[in-house]
């Protein structure tokens, strides 16, 4: 196996055997996910990051993915009712998530509508970028927000009741500030 990746010479480094040098030699060049910085590098709950990372890969079973497997009879969004319910829907067209997400964004001062979820997923990658606590706050809002919407469609869906975008919102800043560090929760304070 070392000699079929190019021998020794290649996945040593500095005298010493490196597993990262071998293991790119084996599997070649490999796509960076423009979108890791949401799920690893953020402090939001491990349950809010799984599902943030399922609705970015477009898996959440959402209620237009049940209608092709004929699971269900129809796909109108639980929450508001109006529209077709798919993930660009769900997360942030539908009036429900719009409305927490737009708190959450005026809250860090950030002047700006909410889009669609391609245009916050790429406005977010951006974000995820940046440095500063209000930044890492952002990264952290935008997964359990994800989350919390996605636990009141469960809720809408299974029990026919769901809670307010404002009560939600307030679960959402507590799981937010619960993780977040002393300067980060001054952040929320303002």
């Amino acid at each position: 196996m070392i000699d079929d990746a190019g021998g020794w010479s290649v996945v040593y480094k500095t005298s010493s055997y490196s597993i990262k040098a071998m293991y790119q030699r084996l599997l070649g060049p490999y796509e960076k996910f423009r979108w890791r910085r949401l799920i690893w590098q953020n402090k939001a709950s491990p349950k809010s990051l799984f599902i943030a990372w399922v609705a970015i890969w477009g898996r959440l079973p959402t209620l237009d993915r049940l209608l092709r497997w004929k699971v269900v009879d129809s796909n109108i969004c639980p929450l508001c009712s109006n529209q077709p319910e798919s993930i660009q829907h769900l997360f942030f067209e539908c009036g429900y998530s719009a409305a927490i997400w737009s708190y959450v964004l005026r809250s860090l001062q950030f002047t700006r509508t909410v889009g669609k979820f391609d245009y916050e997923m790429t406005w977010m990658m951006k974000a995820a970028k940046r440095t500063g606590d209000r930044f890492k706050l952002l990264i952290t809002y935008f997964d359990e927000c994800i989350y919390g919407v996605w636990l009141q469609r469960n809720a809408k869906v299974f029990t026919g009741s769901c809670r307010s975008p404002h009560e939600m919102l307030k679960d959402i800043k507590f799981r937010v500030a619960c993780r977040a560090t002393d300067s980060q929760q001054q952040l929320l304070l303002d």
